[in-house]
């Protein structure tokens, strides 16, 4: 015998008397609980190909909760990442990035000129910040906010948030989200709010200011 060897073997493992069988404890289905947004949102995606200008953009994707934004937004290339003639477009479900859109119309944007975006980290942490603000709606003026977008160049990035109401009369509601923006991206750079009206009626390349912070 081996030392350490059982007296006795057998290929049948000893039961306990009177076992009764075990039942298998039911799985319990994860509960993945998401933090909806206030509104929806839509990413749009602009790679000038065309010389028309629809068949140049793209519809991505939609969201409506806090998980399913990450979930789009860490899963896209920064806009540091893209190739020049780009445009990422984050605007409220339903609304168009362009100023024919209805609900563009008669609105405007507060635009931020930044230095080209190839490898900046400043233009992808203004560009998060801004996103994040806007669907976050930490504005008292959210209702009038449609969307954001990002232009990415040669010559440089603009960083744009369209809002629907550009009338004079309402001036003060205009600058507190320009000044609002300004305080969320931490930047001193001059601001310019221009109407879409004014942008499509530009002579050459210079458009109106109708605000400026």
């Amino acid at each position: 015998m081996v030392e350490g060897e059982p007296a006795h073997q057998s290929d049948e493992l000893p039961k306990v008397e009177n076992e009764q069988p075990v039942e298998a404890e039911p799985a319990v289905a994860e509960l993945v609980v998401k933090h909806p947004l206030e509104n929806k949102w839509t990413l749009w995606f602009f790679e000038n190909k065309s010389k028309v200008w629809e068949e140049n953009i793209h519809e991505v994707a939609s969201f409506d909760t806090v998980e399913d934004f990450w979930c789009l937004f860490n899963h896209i290339k920064r806009p540091s990442q893209l190739s020049y003639q780009c445009d990422y477009n984050y605007f409220k479900n339903g609304i168009k990035p362009m100023w024919e859109d209805g609900k563009n119309s008669a609105g405007g944007r507060w635009l931020l000129q930044l230095p080209p975006a190839k490898n900046s980290q400043l233009v992808d942490e203004c560009w998060k910040n801004i996103i994040l603000s806007i669907i976050g709606e930490i504005y008292d003026q959210s209702s009038e906010i449609n969307g954001a977008i990002v232009n990415v160049r040669s010559k440089g990035t603009k960083i744009a948030v369209w809002t629907n109401n550009a009338s004079k009369d309402n001036g003060n509601n205009i600058m507190a989200i320009g000044r609002k923006i300004k305080e969320v991206l931490g930047v001193n750079e001059k601001m310019v709010y221009e109407t879409h009206a004014d942008t499509a009626s530009k002579q050459g390349s210079f458009t109106k200011h109708a605000f400026m912070i």
